[in-house]
């Protein structure tokens, strides 16, 4: 059949589904559809979604018919893997794709419907109230019938993998495309290991399976005296059980590439084939099609628990589930964009898994990193702990990623993929390096390891020099910050930045000094990686895009959190962070807000925490501060006359502003409806009336700031500095007065050195469901070349639609 004949004859077939009913018994229909070859697009194109719902809504017999059909024949290939059927199955995967996501608009997190959750939840066998069990074609017969083979040796009994009838046919898709990741020579090529054969003793979930599963002694990574340093700094010290479910990789020959819980060695290749990326493609777009109910709830009900999807995805017996965060982490940690030659397929093997892995990791709870092993050293996960709800295979084996190669491992695959961002564009022989779209994914996944593996965040930050990071995290925040579209992004990167700013070694790791010259127009300075951390903060809330306001509080945190490890400030840095005081001092922002001097009292504490116990090295913000001594002056001196006079002079009567400091007091005020713009709309008609200055705001504003330290550093050096510019007579040299500072002893003119004060970010429902809505409104858009998901009932974000003129 030719391609135009073959594609009018599928389009004729949609077109029958939708307009008439179809028995499940027309073996001729149902069995030329699923052998008229097709390619994805012409799925997706020739089942649009007025005709997917169409068919949801108006012949809904017709789309359990083929939910059920396309569901047991990939049942069948797993159970009797023929390449002869290949094609057929992959006409099942692409229908699949296309379908489940309308059907999961009315399924467990949207309005649910009756229809949906018997087709997919019913446990008859039939996937509908009072309907016979409905059989798989193939070759022209019914699966059930009392032949065993077809006319080309195929055995019928696809619905073997069906009979039992206390499983749904969402659980059914799911363990089915979970088998064919990992389906020899469709998926992944199968190579015997001579230690597959080791007898197993894991307990009741190490049965061996033809793939090798359960084999206790088939890999021990050899434990180094510094994966035991590394497990005791964060007290995690492993304990032995019995038995449980195993945790490593069987066998090792079907991950898909080497890395963390697999060498190279162990699969039997080297890991370069590429030959299944494109069915390795269609089965992980099934997967994520599977998975998408999140979707489909609204943002304040999401409950990250209440997927019956994602949970059967991330249980404890999912099919090859070690394998699989294996294969989809080392995939995506493995690719090397300076190695041109990559195909398109390959890119996009690895921009899916890292989506994939990040949709796995987000539901249910957080693993526990505490090691597991049994008297043999296996890692496993004791039974009681995996049949609890919420359980998460993927976030225990995130959390037990423990030995120093693995994690040196995994910090140099997001260093190397990050740093793609800036390289790639400041490169100057085209086409020398692969472009990485994936960056907010990599983002998430990175996320997600600094939140839940606490061993990742200790090494990283000892062992590691954490600015491969923070280079490419502060280019991305730069480049963004007017960009709408990326506002969720800088906020992204803003998180990351907090949650490592809360550890000491963070701090002291700036200081390496900052010698890339990044495709921005950055200014020009000679400093630290903290001066580039600074001068990317503070143009992100002078030059920023208004959304960014309820940021400004983690963007002076950051830099306060580091502020008492910083050794030399450069001079660009100083003034800069000083301009900053001048802004958020002036009447503008002062007056936007009750809560509006907190901004300052953060911006002090740095200024404190620098001349307290950095003194020496920091000449240059200790003259910034000289230089503009009036505006402390003016902000301890303020009066509650004069504020009310300023406030009136700025604001008059008006009842809205550009800025409200009140509603851009915390991260929390975000809207994740507003995805992937994220971030709460600061001013507005619902304000109300204006702040006013009280005599009770003044006393809390006093109170709140501490002043202390750079009032005395003015009382005593600004007499030094205007007596040298007096002797001078005006002309002096900027660097004479640096001299001078730098000689001067403070030791006993300041107050008593204050406690350091760091911030550490602390996990929140606000913030996961921001992850979440983040995530997929990223997944979403990153989708649209062949438009997995229909924006029109997306409720976890909003969808806008642009017209084209």
């Amino acid at each position: 059949m030719g391609a135009s004949a073959s594609r009018e004859k599928f389009r004729e077939s949609v077109s029958a589904l939708v307009e008439v009913d179809v028995s499940a018994d027309d073996a001729d229909f149902w069995d030329e559809l699923w052998k008229i070859p097709s390619s994805a697009e012409e799925v997706f194109e020739l089942i649009p979604p007025t005709a997917a719902r169409r068919l949801r809504d108006e012949r809904f017999e017709n789309l359990a018919t083929l939910f059920t059909q396309a569901t047991a024949q990939l049942c069948q290939i797993v159970e009797t893997p023929y390449n002869i059927y290949f094609d057929q199955a992959l006409n099942c995967v692409r229908v699949l794709t296309r379908i489940l996501p309308f059907l999961l608009e009315k399924g467990d997190l949207g309005d649910a419907d009756e229809n949906v959750e018997q087709l997919c939840w019913g446990t008859n066998g039939s996937g509908m109230p009072g309907d016979e069990k409905i059989g798989l074609m193939v070759g022209g017969k019914t699966a059930g019938d009392n032949d065993s083979t077809n006319d080309d040796g195929m055995e019928t009994n696809a619905s073997k993998g069906m009979d039992d009838e206390q499983e749904p046919l969402a659980l059914l898709v799911i363990h089915a495309a979970m088998h064919m990741l990992f389906l020899p020579q469709f998926t992944c090529d199968f190579y015997e290991n001579k230690m597959d054969h080791t007898p197993t003793s894991s307990g009741k979930n190490g049965s061996k399976g033809k793939n090798g599963g359960g084999m206790a002694g088939f890999f021990r990574r050899s434990e180094t005296k510094e994966d035991k340093d590394i497990r005791s700094e964060c007290g995690l010290e492993p304990k032995t059980v019995d038995s449980g479910v195993p945790l490593a990789p069987r066998p090792a020959s079907i991950v898909w590439a080497p890395g963390a819980g697999i060498q190279a060695s162990q699969l039997g290749y080297d890991g370069t084939t590429r030959k299944y990326d494109k069915n390795r493609i269609e089965v992980l777009r099934l997967l994520l099609a599977a998975c998408c109910d999140p979707l489909f709830s609204p943002a304040d009900e999401y409950n990250p628990l209440a997927s019956r999807w994602l949970a059967v995805a991330t249980a404890a017996d999912a099919p090859n589930a070690v394998c699989l965060f294996y294969s989809l982490l080392n995939t995506v940690l493995t690719f090397d964009p300076s190695n041109v030659g990559f195909s398109d397929s390959h890119i996009k093997l690895v921009e899916l898994s890292a989506q994939v892995l990040c949709v796995l990791l987000d539901c249910g709870l957080p693993g526990n990193p505490v090691p597991v092993q049994d008297p043999n050293g296996e890692p496993l996960v004791e039974f009681d702990i995996a049949s609890k709800g919420g359980f998460n295979i993927f976030r225990t084996l995130m959390a037990r990623v423990d030995s120093v190669s693995e994690l040196n491992f995994v910090f140099d695959g997001f260093a190397r993929l990050l740093r793609n961002v800036y390289e790639n564009q400041s490169t100057y022989l085209p086409n020398s390096s692969t472009k990485l779209e994936c960056f907010q994914e990599l983002l998430v996944l990175l996320w997600k390891f600094l939140e839940e593996n606490p061993l990742f965040m200790t090494h990283v930050l000892t062992k590691c020099n954490i600015n491969e990071l923070v280079v490419p995290i502060c280019f991305l925040m730069y480049k963004s910050r007017r960009d709408p579209a990326q506002i969720g992004l800088v906020h992204i990167c803003t998180f990351c930045l907090l949650k490592l700013s809360g550890e000491r070694s963070f701090g002291v790791g700036l200081n390496k000094p900052f010698t890339k010259k990044l495709p921005t127009d950055l200014p020009l300075f000679s400093g630290g990686h903290n001066d580039l951390l600074a001068i990317t903060l503070h143009k992100l809330v002078v030059n920023g895009a208004y959304k960014l306001v309820p940021l400004y509080s983690c963007f002076l945190t950051i830099i306060c959190n580091i502020s008492p490890y910083w050794r030399s400030m450069s001079l660009v840095a100083a003034v800069k962070l000083v301009n900053l005081f001048e802004l958020f001092s002036s009447p503008k922002f002062l007056y936007s807000g009750e809560n509006a001097h907190r901004h300052l009292a953060l911006l002090l504490e740095v200024f404190n925490n620098v001349i307290q116990y950095q003194y020496h090295g920091n000449t240059h913000l200790v003259y910034a501060i000289i230089r503009r001594k009036d505006s402390f002056g003016r902000l301890s001196s303020l009066t509650l006359k004069r504020a009310q006079e300023q406030c009136h002079k700025v604001y008059g009567d008006q009842t809205r502003t550009e800025y409200d400091a009140d509603r851009a007091r915390a991260v929390e005020s975000m809207d994740p409806k507003g995805l992937p713009n994220a971030g709460a709309m600061m001013g507005g008609d619902d304000m109300g009336s204006r702040f006013q200055p009280t005599e009770e705001w003044l006393t809390e504003l006093k109170v709140s700031l501490p002043l202390e330290t750079v009032t005395r550093l003015l009382q005593h050096l600004v007499p030094v500095v205007d007596e040298i510019v007096a002797n001078k007579q005006g002309a002096v040299d900027e660097q004479e007065i640096l001299d001078v500072l730098q000689d001067i002893v403070m030791v006993g003119l300041l107050p008593v050195p204050h406690a350091i004060v760091i911030r550490k970010y602390q996990p929140n429902q606000y913030t996961a469901l921001w992850f979440t809505a983040f995530m997929w409104g990223v997944i979403f858009l990153r989708n649209q070349s062949l438009p997995m998901f229909d924006g029109q009932c997306i409720e976890l974000f909003q969808v806008s639609v642009q017209e084209e003129d």
